[in-house]
């Protein structure tokens, strides 16, 4: 990694960030109500967040093709440091909400720039294992963020879950500071109306999960999107280029992904919650499952450059979605009577394909796609992993607590899974081949080499 480990090292820092806030406020939460009120208001706390992190995520992605990835990357962590200071000195509900608001604003950066960067310091061989590392934080994030949530809460005060990040922000921004940016970036008109009613039209549409009445909202935004459609056919340099669709490989890339977060990737938010009320463990076991998930993720993730090289993108693709699809079926088939060694082993399978293909689509995104749109397209399968991501987990949440148990709940959940993951299948078959030649394989090892980190 030589003289880009300090860039590497602040990029696995935001990660981590990053994924502890998420975890860590899902342990605090209720103590966080109990002592400002407004219980009410319980939501919107990662409601804000969720919509804030989401929208902006397109826009991060089109600023950084024409401002540079670092700038955008600092800005995003140091917005979400300010917008945590702020969180750690609220005094009410309401104030809580306004700042969660601005601390997602700088989350919606803080992820999809590092998979840029990623793209743009290392080759397609070097990207998988280091995709690996960032998905093993987000699965080790997940069962020691609720541990150090409670040790907040309980040893000093819940304002210190906010306040941590000032100092990992801080690291973060040293970090990025010595990186220097060999390519050229090409500053262009941005099309502000067309974010607008993108990011109003989505925001509706993601508040449509989250509301008791959602029909409007689910209207509203829909009519949102086919006027963006029409606004952004005229206009000469739109928000979302028409190009980035026309390209075979990031259309059918991001449609597979889109499907693929909308079936199996939400089911890790309800397998613990299935384990304590439908076998009865407890807490710690519960969530110590996710490290299967970890554990494959890594296996998957880790060769995946290698193998595009060696097979191109359209037989990993099929071979992936056929695993979950598999797996899927067998979770279906003996949820009911599953033991924990069993449980284990098939999401490791799972997760497995997890890495696998999550590696695929970010490294597609990234070679499909011109130069000049290479921030742009990465950010916006982010954008749409997100969107599916929640959907999903809405999805799974109704499916559940329209059945008389978490049993039947999760084997109708996993039923609902299989179907989409049959649709992914067929979807990757549509996905191209384009195996980079060997020399374009040098040309990559080349321009990685000439991207230095001054000191």
């Amino acid at each position: 990694m030589g003289k880009n480990r300090y860039v590497f090292w602040g990029l696995v820092v935001t990660t981590l960030i990053s994924a502890l806030d998420t975890n860590i406020m899902q342990t605090a939460s209720p103590t966080i109500v109990k002592q400002l009120g407004g219980r009410e208001l319980f939501a919107w706390i990662f409601v804000v967040y969720m919509l804030a992190s989401t929208v902006t995520v397109p826009l991060y992605g089109k600023l950084s093709d024409m401002y540079g990835r670092k700038k955008l990357l600092m800005i995003s962590v140091a917005l979400f440091t300010v917008g945590s200071i702020l969180c750690g000195l609220a005094n009410s509900m309401v104030s809580l909400i306004i700042y969660r608001g601005i601390q997602g604003l700088g989350a919606g950066g803080m992820v999809p720039l590092s998979m840029i960067i990623v793209g743009d310091l290392f080759t397609i061989e070097k990207r998988g294992k280091i995709q690996a590392v960032f998905s093993s934080i987000w699965a080790i994030s997940s069962i020691v963020g609720p541990i150090m949530g409670s040790f907040f809460v309980e040893t000093l005060t819940w304002r210190w879950i906010f306040f941590i990040n000032i100092p990992i922000g801080l690291l973060t921004i040293l970090c990025l500071i010595p990186y220097k940016e060999q390519i050229e970036f090409k500053k262009t008109h941005i099309d502000y109306k067309g974010f607008f009613l993108f990011g109003a039209s989505i925001t509706l549409l993601l508040l449509a999960t989250n509301v008791s009445e959602p029909l409007w909202y689910a209207v509203v935004g829909v009519i949102g999107l086919v006027l963006f459609v029409f606004v952004e056919r005229k206009e000469a340099q739109p928000f979302l280029p028409v190009t980035l669709f026309k390209n075979k490989g990031i259309l059918m890339t991001n449609l597979f992904m889109l499907i693929y977060c909308l079936s199996f990737f939400g089911t890790s938010n309800y397998i613990p919650l299935f384990l304590q009320e439908g076998a009865h463990m407890n807490t710690y076991k519960s969530g110590l499952i996710l490290l299967s998930i970890a554990l494959g993720w890594m296996f998957g993730s880790t060769p995946a450059g290698k193998w595009i090289i060696r097979f191109g993108y359209k037989k990993l693709f099929i071979i992936g979605s056929v695993i979950t699809a598999i797996s899927g079926l067998a979770l279906y088939i003996f949820i009911k009577a599953i033991t924990y060694t069993n449980l284990f082993m098939i999401l490791t399978v799972q997760g497995f394909s997890f890495g696998l293909l999550f590696a695929l689509g970010t490294i597609a995104s990234q070679e499909f796609a011109e130069p000049n749109i290479k921030g742009l397209s990465t950010s916006l399968q982010m954008f749409l992993r997100n969107i599916g991501t929640s959907i999903g987990v809405m999805i799974m949440g109704i499916i559940i607590n329209h059945t008389a148990s978490i049993v039947i709940g999760m084997q109708n959940v996993f039923l609902y899974c299989f179907i989409l993951s049959i649709i992914t299948v067929i979807l990757s078959f549509f996905i191209p081949v384009k195996t980079p030649t060997s020399s374009q394989n040098e040309d990559l090892v080349s321009t990685k080499n000439k991207i230095e980190v001054g000191v």
